[in-house]
């Protein structure tokens, strides 16, 4: 069992014992450093089958959305720093594709007509940031940010189903992968997505009416003492020193004001300072699909994948009119 493999693996990674009791069910040996993480548990009973489960009572089912899973998902998360993960996919296989396909691509007008298929290997970038706002305090976020490497675009459906996700740490499969590769730019995007996210929740927290509030007090406060000491300023009779002692002053008061409105501006706008935690490559086996469609006297080429983790199909598009065929003569020679 795939999942009972995943656990087990992770379990003595940690330095923890796992002992087979029977079918679908093994006795846990906590690691003591772990055991905060399973309610302070130093041994856990675990049933990977639902009847097991029912027959042992004491024991804790595992399986997608567990709490021992969960548990243990998050400590790998936390653990992990640089890595690769291959997804290991019991049956790569799709019931129906024309049906789905179809149904995946209503919008679109035409016949379809599926020319390819065959099993490749998507990557995913996972990018871990640590976020802090520093005003007068300090605050700390966290944000996981998941790229489709075929697509480069921001992929929140895999953030949410990563716990679907059993994968080992060698590959599996030898499918090529059908696009080429651009981390850097992945990068960029994850990066500038985050800070996007990260400005957009500094504009929640600040409160821009008292800030203006604050800085109309103080204005006004350095205003008044900027007039007096300009009154002081044009008496008769003052010495040429005392006009450049009070000079001084106004220049001193314009400066003190200007570092209190800094000040002010800093405690309601906050800061922010980033950097990057860590980063997982996820390998994970899709079905691509090629079709083509047919409206009229036009055909459109596209290139679909399927992912069984989201049980969904993303696409890359590759449309050309059967004009632009015989016109570059191309697409069918690469």
């Amino acid at each position: 069992m795939q999942l009972q493999r995943f656990v087990t693996e992770v379990f003595e990674e940690l330095g923890g014992v796992v002992i087979p009791v029977e079918y679908a069910l093994c006795h846990v040996l906590v690691p003591e450093a772990y055991t905060p993480y399973f309610q302070n548990k130093t041994e856990l009973e675990l049933a990977f089958d639902f009847e097991v489960s029912q027959e042992h009572p004491e024991s804790e089912f595992v399986t997608f959305g567990s709490f021992v899973l969960e548990q243990l998902l998050a400590i790998v998360h936390q653990n992990a720093n640089s890595t690769l993960r291959f997804a290991e996919i019991e049956r790569l296989e799709l019931g129906n594709p024309l049906k789905k396909i179809t149904r995946y691509l209503e919008n679109e007008p035409g016949k379809i007509t599926i020319v390819g298929e065959r099993p490749v290997l998507g990557l995913w970038a996972v990018f871990q940031y640590n976020i802090t706002y520093v005003a007068d305090e300090k605050t700390q976020d966290s944000e996981q940010i998941w790229v489709n490497l075929l697509t480069n675009e921001i992929c929140p459906e895999m953030k949410r189903k990563q716990n679907w996700i059993i994968y080992k740490q060698e590959s599996l499969y030898t499918y090529p992968i059908p696009e080429t590769v651009e981390m850097s730019y992945a990068f960029e995007k994850a990066t500038k997505y985050v800070k996007n996210k990260a400005e957009q929740q500094k504009n929640i927290q600040s409160n821009h009416t008292i800030l203006e509030k604050d800085v109309e007090r103080i204005a006004n406060y350095y205003k008044e003492l900027l007039a007096e000491n300009k009154k002081r300023v044009s008496r008769k009779g003052l010495s040429d020193d005392k006009k450049k002692e009070l000079a001084t002053k106004s220049e001193t008061i314009t400066l003190e004001r200007d570092k209190q409105l800094q000040e002010i501006y800093n405690k309601y706008n906050a800061q922010i300072e980033m950097n990057i935690d860590n980063g997982i490559l996820y390998f994970i086996p899709l079905l691509e699909y090629n079709v083509e469609i047919q409206f009229r006297a036009n055909i459109k080429q596209k290139t679909l994948f399927y992912n069984p983790i989201t049980k969904d199909f993303f696409k890359k598009d590759t449309s050309v009119s059967v004009d632009a065929v015989q016109t570059t003569g191309s697409i069918g020679n690469n």
